[in-house]
């Protein structure tokens, strides 16, 4: 049942992964790129141009931040697989959508289908919950990793496909049309294949629409896991300025076409499935989560930090790797320290409040550098972002004697 559950998510978030890499080498010639017949925001002015770009952004992440825990614990009331139906429902609906506000120059449809995006999001934390239901402690980073080799092959596809569909056909809705129906297939595909893993339902809840703040609020309580937590919140906060503002300094800085920035982000996405499938399954053999975090959360923080002062398009792109694989090792080991330190009827809402942290980095990051960018510069996301993920290290990792105790105590 593991192996097939694996491979039937596997498949699953792939499909919405492509769905939603389409989307970022399109949102910076929309919203940026005055030049591209494309650009929808004449007359605005470049502040108001970034400040957009980062809101659209946000919206994705707000929305998220207020579905994903209350689908995460839908889930452990009513079982991973309605859930996860009805968000990969949801996101093909999304995408359809995108592709018709691009195709009639409408602003508002492009916020609203991307606002139904973010609802659909929460199917990452469901997908881990339904892992965790299935994998023993010791190997959940390993297995996590598939999600996170799931993301970096639709990293690959999605932008490199979006990219080169719009270069072709001269038209950036298309993309979003064929990921509508894709992603009508990832339903149809996972009705037929996905067992239900919460073989033991809990009992009914009442869940409200405040659900998030709820759930954060009663984590900063728990002395055992808020540090992990507030470390998560802090590298992906940061690391959200970064990847939401990559497409947008590569236009900007260095006058990449659609084409140039998709295959980019699939070079990113190379880097992520390569660390996911071989790096990460071979250390996780021998090392701790934080044990790994101890080391790749300072290389990510520092090659951010350099990259924003590379002179040139290839000098950028070449701290990619330096970026991206230990990225790949964070993102595993984080939502893997929480789950080591919950227990199994808890794992759901953990992982989905840990989801739900997710969304309100990804909403508040790229509307604060949204503002940011317009009155400083486009550098300014970068500089930031190493900040925040360095903060997120020290987070984690002082007081040094108590983490070590901690340490041991959830590796044991």
């Amino acid at each position: 049942m593991q192996r097939r559950v694996l491979l039937v998510l596997f498949g699953t978030l792939l499909i919405d992964m492509i769905g939603f890499g389409m989307v970022f080498p399109i949102i910076p010639i929309l919203f940026t790129d005055s030049s591209s017949p494309s650009f929808l925001l004449g007359g605005y002015s470049p502040s108001a141009q970034f400040f957009m770009a980062g809101a659209i952004t946000a919206v994705w992440g707000l929305m998220q931040f207020i579905a994903a825990p209350i689908l995460g614990e839908l889930s452990d009331a009513y079982g991973r697989k309605k859930l996860l139906l009805f968000g990969v429902g949801i996101l093909a609906l999304s995408q359809s959508l995108f592709g018709f506000g691009i195709a009639i120059a409408s602003v508002a449809i492009l916020f609203f289908a991307r606002a139904l995006a973010g609802i659909a999001a929460g199917n990452l934390g469901i997908a881990q919950a339904s892992i965790a239901d299935v994998t023993e402690p010791k190997e959940r980073a390993k297995n996590f990793g598939l999600i996170g080799a799931a993301v970096g092959v639709g990293l690959i596809l999605g932008p490199l496909l979006s990219g080169w569909l719009v270069h072709i056909s001269q038209n950036p809705a298309l993309p979003f049309f064929v990921a509508g129906v894709l992603g009508m297939l990832n339903v149809l595909f996972l009705a037929l294949f996905l067992p239900e893993t919460n073989r033991q339902p809990q009992a009914t809840q009442t869940f409200t629409l405040t659900k998030g703040v709820r759930n954060i609020r009663s984590a900063t309580a728990d002395k055992g896991i808020r540090r992990i937590y507030l470390t998560s919140f802090l590298y992906l906060f940061g690391f959200s300025m970064f990847v939401s503002f990559y497409g947008i300094f590569l236009v900007h800085m260095f006058g990449l076409s659609e084409a140039q920035v998709g295959t980019s982000f699939a070079v990113v996405g190379i880097c992520v499935v390569f660390t996911q499938l071989v790096i990460l399954r071979t250390l996780a053999q021998r090392y701790s989560e934080q044990t790994m975090l101890r080391y790749t959360i300072i290389l990510v923080g520092a090659a951010i930090g350099l990259s924003a002062f590379m002179p040139s398009a290839p000098l950028f792109l070449a701290f990619i790797p330096l970026v991206a694989i230990p990225h790949a090792l964070s993102l595993a080991n984080i939502p893997a320290l929480v789950s080591r330190n919950v227990s199994a009827e808890r794992q759901g809402a953990a992982l989905g409040i840990n989801a739900s942290l997710f969304a309100l980095a990804s909403g508040l990051a790229p509307l604060g550098m949204g503002v940011g960018s317009g009155l400083f510069g486009v550098h300014m996301p970068f500089v930031t972002a190493a900040f925040f993920i360095l903060a997120s290290w020290f987070a984690l990792f002082f007081p040094m004697r108590t983490l070590r105790s901690k340490e041991q105590r959830s590796y044991e």
